[in-house]
This record gives structure tokens, sequence and C-alpha cells, in this order.
């Protein structure tokens, strides 16, 4: 009971559950015997509105996601009952996740596990593939990009001959469905210096921001494009400082080399604020970006080789060096935060930074 005496068939104490897709299919038909909650699927409206207006979103959001899996497991066979126990349910979930429609990768082209996908952000899932479905068959992006390539000229330099030509007759270093690719810091830099040979991409360090007009798929391309250069800029300076070649052209073990001796001039700290220690290497560019000279809160000097001596000109003059401009990024529209890092990895955006 409630103050005023209203009877709900929750305690005033529960918060709606936020858990992976099974568990709360689960929830929705054999509910919470633990906690004495009752199977979701006979909530209403009134049940959880002593939690707001969000519960009753969520509420009619998992109903409509439940009910998709109901349906396919009906249409194989397992028809969901009044009643069921936890293996029952269990099996109708088997039967019917198959019902939902995406991409089984995320933009990084990392497997997707389903069963581990939070019910919320499946949902959103669920809303692009109904918008898309209303705009029509989508595009593979592979198969438009090999009909966007120009063949290569032999007269174009051979670290900078793979163009693609798009919709609007521009010729560009990238595919109209390129994907920003949000890497590890030190597979980014490798990107930068010695590009994608297999999908066809020129090194990074070669872009220029009207490469990245007229792809719809990229949101933030200019911004992400001018952030990299920064990071990538201040590691080539440490690496020259330490006496590493960059060179126009590298090899993969060459710039791997060079940002394992360069990338400490980001002046990252090496452990989080709860003592968790960082892979600098391996953390995602945008938080590269997001956390250099962060370390100068600990007594560093910013440079990342612990002579002591502050190098506060470096960030610009790696801008200068990358040919950054203010203006430039006047044009960019600031990209909002994703939901969670997940969506940093689903355009939905682990960071996982998201694009």
């Amino acid at each position: 009971l409630f103050s005023p005496p209203i009877f709900y068939v929750i305690k005033s104490t529960w918060t709606f559950p936020h858990s992976n897709l099974q568990d709360m299919y689960m929830h929705w038909h054999c509910g919470d015997y633990q906690n004495r909650i009752s199977p979701m699927k006979y909530f209403q409206n009134t049940d959880v509105s002593f939690l707001g207006k969000r519960a009753r979103m969520n509420l009619n959001e998992v109903k409509n996601l439940m009910a998709t899996i109901d349906e396919e497991a009906t249409r194989k066979g397992k028809v969901p009952a009044p009643t069921m126990t936890l293996n029952q349910a269990a099996a109708c979930f088997q039967a019917g996740v198959t019902g939902f429609k995406f991409s089984a990768t995320t933009p990084t082209g990392k497997s997707r596990n389903i069963m581990r996908l939070k019910w919320s952000t499946l949902t959103k899932y669920n809303k692009q593939h109904e918008v898309k479905a209303e705009e029509g068959p989508a595009i593979d992006p592979e198969e438009k990009a090999r009909q966007e390539f120009v063949e290569i000229s032999p007269d174009d330099p051979p670290h900078d001959n793979m163009w693609y030509e798009h919709d609007d007759g521009v010729k560009r270093r990238v595919p109209s469905t390129y994907k920003f690719p949000m890497l590890g810091l030190e597979d980014m830099y490798v990107m930068w210096h010695c590009g994608q040979e297999e999908a066809k991409i020129a090194p990074m360090k070669i872009f220029q921001s009207t490469d990245f007009q007229g792809s719809p798929m990229v949101k933030r391309g200019k911004t992400n494009l001018s952030e990299v250069r920064t990071i990538m800029t201040l590691i080539d300076l440490a690496a020259a400082k330490k006496g590493m070649k960059i060179k126009p052209i590298m090899t993969e073990s060459e710039a791997r080399e060079c940002c394992r001796e360069g990338h400490t001039a980001l002046n990252i700290p090496v452990s989080s604020k709860e003592g968790k220690s960082r892979d600098i290497l391996k953390m995602k560019w945008s938080s590269a970006s997001r956390l250099k000279n962060k370390g100068d809160d600990d007594g560093g000097d910013g440079d990342g080789d612990g002579d002591g001596d502050a190098d506060d000109t470096a960030e610009a003059e790696a801008k200068k060096a990358g040919g950054e401009s203010d203006a430039e990024e006047a044009e960019v529209e600031p990209e909002a935060d994703p939901e969670d890092d997940t969506l940093a990895d689903l355009e939905l955006p682990e960071a996982e930074v998201d694009v």
C-alpha cells in the first residue's frame, strides 16, 4: 500500500529493470519470485506511474519487444502460455529472438551478442530498422563502395591512388557509405599512416575534410578527422624527438613502433579515478583525445618524456601541423553524446566511444 492508499502489484521500492533482453523476457512472463513481483505482462501503466512518465514509456517499449519475440516463437510452434516456468519461457525466447532484424556486427566490425544487449538498446535498434524499412530496401555498403571505386590511375601517387566517385560526381577518398573508424589508439595510428589496403582506403593522414562531404553515414567526419589529426601529430612529434623516423609511407610494424614510442606525449593518466589501470594503446582514440593532458594533474609536464620541461605549445604545434582552423570547426555541428558505450560501437555510440 502506498500513501495515498492505492494497491499496486509491485513494491514502492521497485525500480524498472534495465536488464538484458533474455532476463527481461523472464521478468515479463515469469515475474520475480524472489522479490514477489508479478509477471510484467500483467502490469498496467498505473502500476508504474509512481516512477514517472519514463517508466510508463519503458513499459510500452518492453511490451512491443516482448510481442515481437512471442509472435516469432508462436510462428515456430513455441506458443507462450499465460503461466510459464523459467524453462518454458527460455524455450520460447530462443525460438522468438530471431524475430529482430538488425546487423550482427557493430560499425567497428565486432560481433554483436543479442543475449547481452540491454532491452533498451535493442529498442533503439528496432526503431532504426523500422525507419529504414519505411525508407526502402537497404543498400549494401560493400556493394555500394565497389560501384563507386575508381580504377587506379598510373598518374596518381602510389600512396594516394584510391578514389570513390559519389553520386554527385565528385571523387573522394572514402565511399559514400564510409563509417568513421572508432579504433584503439595504436590501430588508429596504423590506419593514419598506412590506410586499409584490403578495404582500398588510403592513409588517413592525407584525408581532407571535403572527403566526408556527401557521406550521410558520417555525422561528425570533419570533427573526428580534426581530433584524430591532433593526437596523431602529437605522437609523431614525440616519436621523432626520441629518434624515430616518421616516413611519408610506413609499414604497419614501423607505425606501431612509432606509436609505442610517442603515445606518452598525450600525457594520459595510466589509471582511472577508481584506480583501474588503463591500456592506453588499446583505448579508443576518442577516449585518448578526451583524456590527453589529464596527467598534468599528477605533476606531469605534458610531453610524456619525463624530463620535466613542460611543453605548453605541443598541442598548438600539432594543430598547426595538421592544418586545423577555427573556421573549419565552426562548420561542424556537435554530435550528441551516445546513450552508452554500446551506442559508441552501434551508431549507436563501447565508448564505448561512439560516432
